[in-house]
């Protein structure tokens, strides 16, 4: 099958890094030769701060084997004190204009390793709930921010494996201080960076916070990103579909989902993610015309070791344990798809059924010549369809286990096994 030779193909070679770029089309990324790029990120956001050389190696070693392609990590520790696992401090005297030379070389080792293994990094510079937003913050003028990006600019303008991300878990209210950052950056690059915002989280404001709602029209703003956060259900599909909709044209994704076993709204009592609450969010989100997605873990966002726990209220894996949750295995699935139907419009017109809602939800997408279609359906109930040709080629893939099983080229599209949880399928259409 068409996907199971993406596998193949996958598993036999990786692209080289090389700049990335929006591609014309508004909607997606591109290397700089122009070749599509598939974005598949990990939300690693404390692993410059909580592991050491030989545990980033390891961690490295295994996102690149299970072909996730961007690293999204911070600078600065998500809480006020900035300081590495060797006790490092960021920065002498909490002065983000004097950079503490050995916290930066570990940085400066890992961006390199991961550039080796192809691998990209979306860099946050300061997590700015803590470090631009608060009174007491580190960055709290734009002289400051300008400063302190230039110095990252500078340091990293060799990397070709970077993406940029200012925010942190925070609806921005010092907007002179996240133009100035950006500004700082491009100054020390010597050139204009791919650059973003993360939002805040969208568990008690559903379906997600997107940077569209506040930041759409910054110049420096490239790619629009959502956090759908940790409730049950939130529905990312309608905040791609708004951001999606928004002129100018560009590309969006949902950098931070429900992670895997995760506590559902923060509490344990109310139960965890499980790997169906992951596929909803990714295979939902790509359909409805984000250009990617990001995965969440609980254990690897705070890279939790034996004695040494992040959050205690949090805690149920320690980093290591967690590079094995179900769904980061079956990641390469959704990789796979996204490397085979690179560019995708979203278009529910080609359902006859309802669209239906949260684990009802049917999904669908075409190529943009009209000849492919994608339905996600996501609890495997039947459905009809308004198929685009006559006669053509007709499969089901499993985003459990990469695998594809023939379906028939009817009206009426009955998924393999019995309607329920954990029954989420792609019916993939393709006119000849």
């Amino acid at each position: 099958m068409r996907i199971l030779l993406a596998i193949l193909l996958l598993a036999s070679a990786l692209q080289a890094v090389e700049p990335l770029e929006v591609a014309p089309d508004g909607r997606t990324l591109q290397t700089a030769s122009g070749k599509p790029f598939t974005w598949i990120g990990d939300t690693a956001w404390n692993l410059f701060i909580r592991l050491d050389l030989e545990e980033t190696e390891r961690y490295l070693q295994d996102r690149r084997e299970k072909r996730f392609t961007v690293i999204q990590a911070n600078v600065v520790s998500i809480h006020s004190e900035a300081r590495n696992n060797a006790g490092e401090l960021a920065f002498h005297e909490n002065d983000y204009r004097r950079p503490n030379e050995a916290y930066f070389r570990h940085i400066d080792r890992v961006l390199a390793r991961a550039e080796e293994l192809d691998l990209y990094v979306m860099l946050l510079p300061a997590w700015a709930r803590f470090h631009v937003e608060r009174d007491d913050a580190g960055l709290a003028t734009p002289e400051i921010a300008r400063d302190y990006g230039r110095f990252l600019g500078r340091r990293y303008r060799e990397r070709d494996n970077l993406i940029w991300s200012l925010g942190g878990d925070a609806r921005p209210t010092k907007h002179a201080v996240y133009d100035a950052l950006a500004q700082g950056i491009e100054e020390g690059l010597g050139r204009d960076p791919l650059m973003t915002y993360h939002p805040p989280g969208g568990t008690y404001r559903p379906p997600a916070t997107s940077t569209g709602e506040f930041y759409h029209d910054k110049p420096w703003m490239d790619f629009n990103m959502m956090q759908s956060g940790h409730s049950r259900g939130n529905r990312n599909y309608l905040r791609v579909a708004e951001d999606y909709a928004r002129e100018p044209v560009k590309p969006t994704l949902d950098s931070e989902p429900c992670y895997e076993q995760h506590p559902i709204r923060h509490k344990f009592e109310n139960g965890v993610f499980n790997a169906w609450d992951m596929r909803q969010r990714a295979y939902w989100s790509v359909l409805a015309g984000a250009f990617g997605f990001s995965y969440g873990g609980n254990g690897i966002w705070q890279m939790d070791k034996p004695g040494d726990v992040f959050k205690e209220t949090h805690f149920s894996h320690f980093w290591y344990d967690a590079l094995d949750h179900e769904a980061a295995g079956q990641i390469r699935h959704l990789h796979a798809l996204l490397a085979t139907y690179p560019k995708r419009v979203p278009d529910q017109k080609i359902l006859l059924s309802d669209e239906g809602d949260r684990e009802t939800r049917l999904q669908a997408a075409r190529t943009p010549n009209g000849k492919t279609f994608l339905v996600y359906t996501t609890n495997g109930r039947s459905f009809r369809t308004r198929l685009p040709a006559k006669t053509g080629d007709a499969e089901w893939f499993n985003p459990r286990n990469g695998k594809s099983v023939e379906a028939s080229w009817d009206e009426e599209q009955d998924p393999p096994g019995n309607e329920g949880e954990d029954n989420d399928w792609v019916l993939i259409l393709s006119a000849k």
